[in-house]
């Protein structure tokens, strides 16, 4: 699998039987009929994989060579610009399904990094790709899971890339508290400043002026109990800010 990770400084290690893995997509959400293919004559070479915080998965242009399902944590993924600077470009979590665009022959687009401690299951691309003609059903699941995938990239630009900063900021907070699947439905685990300036395509310094207003204002307070960047959330009061 040229341009995919092999082995991570933590730990990689094969996914199990296939009863145990098929139980642990279907927790994570995902479709299990759609890998049966795999799971019914290559269990062994589903792999599960760990990344420590700042580890890359991937880099932008490497061949496809594994679908990645993330069983915990959250990835960012980068495109760089010409000038050298990086736009977090994605989100994914708990659940999310990566490379399958790999399906049609692509590369990747972007570079995969951990934000927190990630583990994934790596499927090997070329268990997937017979599917088309063994599984045509599975196959279709599978494209209209990159389809959806598509349309979020299209809510991705408009949510975040439009309007004043503290209406995008306030946005991308609602997204996170979404995306935390984890923690309660008011809570959230901030990212840090320049990564939220990433998303957005502003300086991280405009982000802290509003981050430090919505904290001074009671719409995030901070979760005493856990990690400093955790917090309670002001819904009603975010979704007005979210507005503008």
């Amino acid at each position: 699998m040229q341009g995919e990770k092999q082995s991570s400084a933590d730990v990689t290690e094969q996914g199990g039987t296939a009863s145990r893995i098929a139980e642990e997509l279907a927790d994570l959400g995902i479709e299990a009929a759609m890998f049966d293919v795999v799971l019914r004559h290559a269990p062994g070479a589903v792999r599960l994989t760990s990344y420590q915080p700042g580890e890359s998965l991937y880099r932008q242009g490497a061949e496809i060579g594994a679908l990645y399902v993330v069983r915990r944590g959250r990835i960012k993924l980068l495109s760089y610009l010409p000038d050298g600077r990086a736009r977090i470009v994605r989100l994914h979590n708990r659940g999310s399904l990566i490379g399958l665009n790999g399906l049609l022959g692509e590369v990747h687009e972007h570079t995969a990094i951990a934000v927190d401690r990630v583990e994934v299951y790596q499927i090997p691309l070329n268990l997937l790709s017979p599917l088309k003609e063994q599984d045509p059903t599975a196959y279709s699941r599978l494209l209209e899971h990159w389809y959806s995938y598509l349309n979020t990239a299209d809510t991705w630009i408009t949510e975040f890339s439009t309007g004043p900063i503290r209406g995008r900021v306030a946005r991308l907070l609602l997204f996170l508290i979404d995306l935390d699947e984890e923690s309660g439905p008011r809570e959230l685990t901030l990212l840090s400043g320049e990564e939220m300036a990433e998303v957005l395509g502003v300086t991280p310094e405009s982000v802290s002026r509003v981050v430090a207003d919505f904290k001074r204002s009671g719409i995030l307070v901070s979760h005493g109990d856990g990690p400093a960047e955790h917090y309670y959330c002001d819904l009603p009061a975010l979704s007005v800010e979210a507005r503008d």
